[in-house]
């Protein structure tokens, strides 16, 4: 008897398991399908390019130089050109280079302006709100220090030597020969020297002033290109008696360098009767 009842205890509790796994499972299930159910929200298309470019921390004692580029359509060029103006002397920046280009199908500018770094992303911001569409935009930084701080350190070697050539000139130590040496090591110190601060000042300006190129772009109905210019009549006849009166002189000039062919023939022509009969007669 106790053996029965420990078999059929045994079987309860599989069952009570293999229903406790297949509740697990349903419950499994449903989770699952709730998650799959929920619905995606699809980017906007005028929400795309929307996101501010937030401003760009430079390591303290970092010398980077920063570069943006933006292609944007616009529903017109020019006033947005006009915006873009107005926008640079609002942050103290200025236009550098400006290409307007009109196609059968766009109407195109290229803008490259240079603005102080501090305001670079501002200005990205600020101009990226006059479009309609944002096709891309791009930022870049090019990391100068380590440049800076050779040039800094070979200047300030090149600056100890030349001195000390100037104090050998002053002291008037050594020979003429050394003398002569002298004024020429320091001549060619010099210009290294003149060289190498006109390197650290072109970085330190564009480490100071970011570039930001952009393209703004217009679509448009297609059109073909009106011909450029039409002659009119008037000048077609002035142009037609010019090219007569060309024709004339060349053949002119011809008839000049064949004057001794044509003597000959003009001879032959009017003798030609007493050639003929003496000719004849010999005959």
């Amino acid at each position: 008897m106790k053996q029965i009842i420990w078999t059929l205890s045994i079987v309860a509790l599989l069952v009570s398991c293999a229903d406790g796994s297949k509740f697990d499972m349903r419950t499994e299930g449903k989770s699952e399908i709730s998650e799959a159910s929920q619905p995606y929200d699809e980017p906007n298309e005028k929400s795309i390019g929307n996101v501010n470019v937030s401003k760009q921390k430079t390591p303290i004692d970092r010398k980077i130089i920063w570069v943006g580029d933006l292609e944007l359509q616009v529903d017109n060029v020019d006033r947005v050109t006009t915006k873009i103006t107005d926008i640079c002397a609002k942050f103290d920046a200025f236009v550098s280079d400006m290409n307007l280009r009109r196609t059968n199908y766009e109407i195109s500018n290229r803008i490259t302006i240079k603005v102080k770094s501090k305001d670079f992303t501002n200005l990205i911001n600020e101009i990226k709100g006059n479009a309609i569409f944002t096709r891309k935009i791009e930022i870049s930084s090019n990391d100068v220090t380590e440049e800076f701080l050779d040039i800094e350190t070979r200047l300030k070697t090149k600056r100890e030597v030349r001195k000390r050539y100037i104090d050998i000139l002053q002291n008037k130590t050594g020979n003429i020969k050394d003398v002569i040496e002298a004024e020429d090591a320091i001549r060619k110190i010099t210009e290294e020297i003149e060289a190498k601060e006109g390197r650290l000042r072109y970085l330190s300006s564009r480490v100071n002033f970011s570039t930001v190129n952009i393209y703004l772009f217009q679509e448009v109905d297609f059109k073909n290109e009106p011909q450029i210019y039409i002659k009119p009549y008037t000048s077609k006849l002035v142009e037609a008696l010019q090219n007569g009166w060309s024709m004339v002189t060349e053949l002119l000039l011809i008839i000049f360098n064949i004057w001794p062919l044509i003597l000959i023939g003009g001879l032959i022509v009017w003798r030609r009767k007493w050639i003929k009969g003496k000719f004849g007669k010999g005959e």
